[in-house]
C-alpha cells in the first residue's frame, strides 16, 4: 500500500465516470503525479478543482503499477 502527504498544482482535469475525474498533479516532493478524484462533481469539490489552485493532496494506491487516487483540501486559491 502506497500513502503519501503532499501539496501540490493543478495541472489538467479531464471527466472520467458519473462523480469521478483524473487529475494530474504537479507536487513539491513528488514531481507529476496523476490520479483519480472520485466524488469531483459534488459542490465542494467542484469550486477548487480549477487549474493552477494549490491543494493538499492525500494519494493511496494499492501498488506502483496502478493509478491511485486522491482527497483533496484547497491550500490556495489562483
Amino acid at each position: 500500500m502506497i500513502n503519501w502527504q503532499d501539496k501540490g498544482y493543478l495541472l489538467n482535469i479531464n471527466k472520467y465516470n458519473e462523480n469521478s475525474a483524473i487529475a494530474d498533479f504537479f507536487t513539491k516532493n513528488h514531481g507529476k503525479v496523476s490520479g483519480i478524484i472520485f466524488g469531483s462533481t459534488s459542490k465542494k469539490n467542484k469550486s477548487y478543482l480549477i487549474v493552477g489552485n494549490k491543494l493538499h493532496l492525500n494519494f493511496s494506491a494499492k501498488s506502483l503499477n496502478v493509478m491511485g487516487n486522491f482527497k483533496i483540501e484547497i491550500d490556495k486559491i489562483n
